[in-house]
């Protein structure tokens, strides 16, 4: 009879045991995905701080880009004014010198 009580006692331990185990198991599957999930949730919020920085710097170049066109626009067209000043006061000039010399001679 000895024999059949330890073996009563000892089925319910090692069920128990098992369970105990297999708690711990998935307690520490929990806690690994908890991790993971934090690790992931930190990994998008610097990324987004990343994005932030990068599509400011990009509006700022965009920016940059649109005022160096409009300043390179207005340059053109001041090179452009500038060249029939120069070509009229060339003739201008001419024609002074020109009147100048009748005049003196």
């Amino acid at each position: 009879m000895t024999a059949e009580r330890d073996s009563d006692t000892t089925i319910p331990i090692d069920e128990t045991l098992q369970f105990n185990e297999s708690l711990q198991n998935a307690h520490r599957g929990m806690d690994d995905l908890i991790g993971s999930g934090t690790n992931i949730l930190q990994g998008l919020r610097d990324q987004r701080v990343t994005l932030k920085g990068t599509h400011k710097k990009i509006l700022d170049v965009a920016n940059m880009l649109g005022l160096s066109n409009t300043v390179m626009r207005l340059i053109e067209k001041r090179a452009f004014q500038d060249k029939y000043f120069m070509i009229g006061g060339m003739i201008l000039t001419c024609v002074i010198m020109l009147l100048i010399v009748q005049y003196l001679t």
